[in-house]
């Protein structure tokens, strides 16, 4: 059963990241109102409303029909173990990182250098991206290679009832909180990417090229939502408690 629809949501303690985690839905309505649920999702309510001029009684009014719609199966993730969060984020957002980070850079290069004297905007684009798209290679060899080893380590020890040397605790504690300000860099990145766009919005004589990258910058912020989201709000949450 979806827990939003047992949730009794008080703005001034529930944050957005754990109310998006008991209810993948709500991150729609929080995108509507403009607000942050991946990187800023430790805010409360009341503390984004007020920090982002929206009306915090419009936002509840939409957050309180999701219990009369139907539950989002992903509100199932934050059911999932760490093993199995771990595979689903490699497979699903680590290989669509990588793959589309190629097709965005090639477009990105060719529209800013066809139509960067036009629209110069594109020339920043370009460049911000290649920026972003290098600091989050680094950032998902990171994961893969110590961060993602280390929670199956202390998780599986933990299942056995092994002791966890403090030293693997204390790094596990300060690879979570780089990980967290990456995911930050990575967000703050694609909001400069999205103001330079107009919302990801090409001028209308814009041509097919133009489009297509446009297109794509929104499928790769929508997806970097949802990525950080399953880190920030529900794996790193649950290796927190490992530790």
């Amino acid at each position: 059963m979806n827990r939003l629809n047992k949730m009794n949501i008080d703005p001034d303690q529930s944050t957005i990241g754990e109310i998006v985690a008991n209810n993948y839905q709500a991150a729609g309505v929080f995108q509507r109102f403009g607000l942050d649920f991946c990187c800023g999702g430790g805010k409360t309510i009341s503390a984004a409303c007020k920090e982002n001029s929206v009306s915090k009684d419009e936002l509840l009014k939409e957050l309180n029909a999701l219990n009369r719609g139907k539950p989002s199966e992903e509100s199932s993730f934050r059911s999932w173990e760490p093993d199995a969060l771990i595979d689903y984020i490699i497979d699903t957002h680590h290989n669509f990182v990588r793959n589309k980070i190629v097709e965005i850079s090639t477009w990105a290069a060719k529209v800013a250098k066809v139509h960067g004297k036009t629209w110069p905007e594109n020339v920043e684009i370009h460049r911000t991206f290649g920026e972003l798209a290098d600091e989050m290679l680094r950032h998902l060899a990171d994961e893969e290679q110590t961060v993602f080893p280390l929670i199956r380590e202390i998780y599986q020890k933990r299942l056995s009832g092994a002791p966890v040397d403090a030293d693997q605790i204390e790094q596990l504690r300060n690879e979570l909180q780089s990980m967290v300000d990456d995911h930050d860099g990575a967000g703050d990145a694609m909001k400069k990417i999205r103001s330079l766009s107009h919302d990801f919005t090409p001028p209308e004589e814009a041509c097919t090229t133009y489009r297509i990258l446009y297109q794509n910058l929104r499928d790769f912020e929508k997806d970097l939502h949802k990525h950080v989201h399953l880190e920030n709000n529900i794996l790193f949450k649950k290796a927190e408690k490992l530790i």
